[in-house]
């Protein structure tokens, strides 16, 4: 609920900037400008994504009824860095943005003694983006775009352990605003919304057998990791805050 808060703040803030600077922008676009002129950019950064892993905080839950000291996974931490192209005379621009995911937890006790929970991947995003309004130093944007994306896990519970993977195609959606200080360097902060959720994973490694690790019902060879007798499902979805660095040339 917090996370939904700020994202909640983040776009008011947004909307009040843009009607505030319509006119400039609307004079900017009708005298021409560097935004207008084919540019292409690169960008670096770093977010934060509300991506809950119900599954697997079902299995950290089996883990802290046996008496284990350890939180469930919280919100994940991602990096990104994107090449994007401004089409001359217009306000579309494309963008191809990589990421790379994190997420974590671990904690002592219980009837294992150590635990530890891992999920780290990509995803990789082509985005079509539009600039409806923009000045010299504010420039607003909303995107979409279809892409890609490969988790892979790790679970350790004492001297038990399981590697598994998973991947799936996905979608996300948002609106941003990039800062100018000047024509080359930009502040890009952003609000996004991802659907990337994969329903199956399948074991990579590991030295367990089914209830060697609290929650986790298969878990052998490379068959499929379950949770309860269903497949365990891991997501990279959820809402997504990001800020960066954004470079014009």
């Amino acid at each position: 609920m917090r996370t939904l808060n700020k994202v909640g703040l983040f776009l008011s803030t947004v909307l009040i900037i843009s009607v505030f600077t319509a006119q400039d922008a609307n004079a900017q676009r009708r005298g021409g400008g560097r935004g207008l002129s084919g540019d292409m950019a690169i960008g670096l950064g770093i977010s934060t994504v509300s991506a809950g892993q119900d599954d697997l905080n079902g299995a950290i839950d089996d883990a802290i009824n046996t008496g284990a000291n350890i939180k469930t996974l919280g919100s994940a931490w991602e990096f990104y860095a994107n090449w994007s192209y401004r089409f001359s005379g217009t306000m579309y621009a494309f963008v191809f943005r990589p990421s790379y995911f994190m997420q974590s937890t671990d904690g002592s006790g219980g009837t294992a003694g150590s635990y530890d929970y891992k999920l780290t991947g990509y995803t990789v995003f082509p985005i079509f983006r539009l600039y409806p309004l923009e000045n010299s130093f504010i420039k607003f944007y909303m995107q979409t775009g279809l892409g890609y994306g490969s988790l892979s896990g790790s679970i350790s519970a004492g001297a038990k352990n399981l590697d598994f993977k998973g991947s799936a195609f996905g979608a996300m959606g948002g609106i941003g605003v990039d800062f100018c200080f000047t024509d080359s360097h930009c502040l890009t902060v952003e609000g996004n919304l991802r659907y990337m959720p994969i329903e199956r994973n399948l074991t990579t490694g590991g030295n367990c057998s089914a209830g060697d690790i609290p929650g986790i019902s298969q878990c052998g060879g490379s068959s499929e990791v379950e949770r309860n007798n269903s497949d365990l499902k891991t997501t990279t979805s959820g809402v997504q805050g990001l800020i960066g660095y954004t470079m014009n040339f």
